[in-house]
């Protein structure tokens, strides 16, 4: 009886040892297999990649900078990739980021009035912060928005930039911080060089479009229109050759028109 009470304890104490190891050897491999997964999330060069390549490099902002896509600019197959490099690297308004886009004139009324001052309305809408407008291509009475906008607020907060005018020269000169052109438009308005837009005859244009966004946002306001401003210039788009604008007429140089080599 005591011979068959030992068999049955070490047959308990068998059974429960199996149970053990069994347990033990289920546990080891769920605790191995969390790990492994762990591992593939955080170490993982192909997620690592796909994380690298991916992320949004733009924030939600209550800052607004106006861009508007005017003559050699407004046509789909300029700024819209121009703009989908905007939207990756900056936002758009429509999302909560930074960029608020125009194109004329599809986004105005019709004529050269009613573009004026729906411009005006924009710049002057309480419902934007704005922290710099960029004029790409401007049409012709862009200056007159831009300059009743100066005057509502005597000194305008943000700075603003024409690129490629085509706008009144004296007129963007007298309203806008700084105005750049490349050397075959210099002077141009509304018109084309050999049927060719600046978009096209210039290739570089997006990246300085991207260059004088980053460089406004760099700012705490606009530029004072001074000597420095060459080396403000010189600063935004390092590395081009830029020389100080000469009125054809008077023979004297602006101050804050420059012009792309």
């Amino acid at each position: 009886m005591k011979k068959n009470k030992k068999v049955a304890g070490a047959c308990l104490v068998l059974f429960f040892g199996i149970s053990l190891l069994t347990l033990a050897g289920c546990n080891k491999k769920a605790n191995h297999k969390a790990d492994k997964s762990a591992a593939d999330i955080e170490f993982s060069d192909g997620i690592v990649d796909d994380f690298s390549d991916s992320p949004q490099r733009w924030h939600i902002t209550n800052k607004r900078l106006l861009v508007l896509f005017g003559y050699d600019f407004n046509t789909p197959q300029v700024y819209e990739p121009i703009l989908a490099s905007l939207q990756r690297r900056f936002g758009l308004d429509a999302d909560g980021g930074l960029i608020l886009p125009l194109v004329y004139p599809n986004d105005f009324r019709h004529g050269a009035r009613g573009y004026s001052g729906d411009l005006l309305a924009v710049l002057q809408d309480p419902s934007y912060d704005f922290c710099g407008a960029l004029l790409i291509g401007a049409p012709e009475n862009t200056h007159l928005a831009i300059a009743r906008n100066q005057d509502e607020w005597q000194e305008t907060p943000y700075p603003i930039i024409a690129l490629f005018p085509q706008d009144d020269v004296l007129g963007l000169e007298a309203t806008c911080d700084i105005v750049l052109d490349k050397g075959f438009t210099a002077g141009l308005v509304g018109d084309t060089v050999e049927d060719e837009t600046v978009a096209q005859a210039f290739p570089e244009a997006e990246e300085i479009i991207l260059q004088s966004i980053d460089y406004m946002l760099a700012l705490s306001g606009p530029l004072e229109k001074n000597g420095i401003l060459q080396n403000h210039v010189l600063q935004m788009y390092k590395g081009r050759k830029i020389h100080h604008y000469t009125d054809p007429e008077t023979g004297l140089q602006a101050i804050n028109h420059f012009v792309l080599n």
